[in-house]
């Protein structure tokens, strides 16, 4: 007879809840049911490059460790995005990028 062993799977750390446009030089952030979030196109350009986090009235704004993501502090709660897909929405070759909630 064969024994059957159960494991659970761990879900994804992040949890789908908005998305990102670009409007002019800005990005702009819709987070469902909590608001709508813009960052400036310069602020943007600092904080990809790795020399600072943007400090907004709403929050801030900082890369990741490994600089592969976005991260978002609004309202105490941390918003994640990839950062290829910020590059791909800014330069225009996609018209938005999705937005998680990190758990």
């Amino acid at each position: 007879m064969s024994q059957f062993i159960e494991t659970e799977k761990k879900g994804s750390g992040f949890e789908l809840c908005g998305r990102m446009i670009r409007e002019g030089d800005s990005l702009v952030v819709f987070i469902d049911e909590v608001g709508r979030f813009e960052i400036p196109g310069n602020v943007l350009t600092v904080t990809l490059a790795g020399l600072g986090d943007g400090e907004f009235s709403w929050g801030r704004v900082r890369l990741s460790e490994s600089g592969r993501g976005l991260y978002l502090d609004i309202g105490g709660l941390w918003y994640a995005t990839p950062i290829a897909r910020v590059r791909t929405v800014m330069e225009g070759r996609n018209r938005k990028g999705p937005v998680s909630r990190v758990r």
